[in-house]
């Protein structure tokens, strides 16, 4: 399985640094990288840095994660293949749902907190997610 890169944004350091832990703990990454909110991400992607998952906060200070998403959507085509996950904790209108659905780099949705089952359903996800791509284009 290949060693995957990460962007946890998240504007709490405890929810981060567990997270973090948890995704070392099952030795699936290659990189991690951490953004307090949506402006920062964009900075570390700004900067090059190149993530096969995101794994997106959404409510957040400075920058939430539908603005990050929409300054995402902005960037090159290097970025077309990047998996995002969103961290809810609460329920989303139907409207933000109908939002989601039209944005394909969005693969999902889970909790706040990682788990040991949830990092490598997540790592398999991905797996699947690139193959598709892939033969997309075979």
């Amino acid at each position: 399985m290949k060693k995957l890169k990460f962007l946890l944004v998240d504007d709490s350091p405890s929810t981060n640094f567990f997270n973090k832990v948890i995704i070392e703990k099952n030795s699936i990454s290659e990189e991690i990288q951490i953004a307090k909110n949506g402006e920062e991400a964009l900075q570390i992607l700004n900067s090059f840095y190149i993530p096969d998952l995101i794994l997106l906060d959404i409510n957040m200070p400075i920058m939430d994660g539908w603005e990050f998403l929409e300054g995402f959507s902005k960037l090159q085509k290097q970025y077309k293949d990047v998996m995002i996950i969103l961290m809810i904790g609460a329920e989303l209108s139907e409207e933000k749902k109908d939002l989601i659905s039209t944005i394909p780099n969005i693969k999902g949705s889970i909790g706040k907190m990682l788990t040991n089952n949830i990092v490598m359903d997540l790592a398999a996800k991905y797996q699947e997610n690139s193959i598709v791509n892939k033969c997309e284009v075979c």
